[in-house]
């Protein structure tokens, strides 16, 4: 649906441009929100790449593996067929840790 609607805006925005006569407005909008999306893509991609980094280090060590015991109960509930010896048991844990801490862009790509 909305690779319908978008597509509508932006060719009704265009036209009214043109007949407006404010084709040069449209265009120094179009490069002014392309600069921005790559600065904020450059921006996420610095802090995922940080977070993601941190995560796979904390991943090695005991601290997590406490955190994963003290989520058990809880993955128990969630996963009642899944043992924790999986790996998938692990990457969910990681990946709700993640999100406790705050690490949300982080826990999306987190892989162990």
């Amino acid at each position: 649906m909305l690779n319908i609607v978008w597509p509508i805006f932006i060719i009704i925005s265009i036209i009214f441009s043109i007949f407006s006569g404010n084709i040069k407005n449209l265009n120094n909008s179009i490069f002014e929100s392309v600069n921005n999306a790559v600065n904020l893509t450059i921006t996420l991609l610095g802090t995922m790449c940080l977070w993601n980094g941190i995560m796979q280090i904390a991943s090695k060590t005991s601290a997590m593996k406490k955190i994963s015991n003290f989520l058990g109960p809880f993955m128990k509930f969630l996963f009642p067929k899944l043992k924790k010896e999986d790996k998938v048991y692990q990457e969910i844990s990681m990946n709700m840790i993640a999100n406790i801490l705050g690490l949300g862009n982080a826990a999306t790509p987190l892989r162990n």
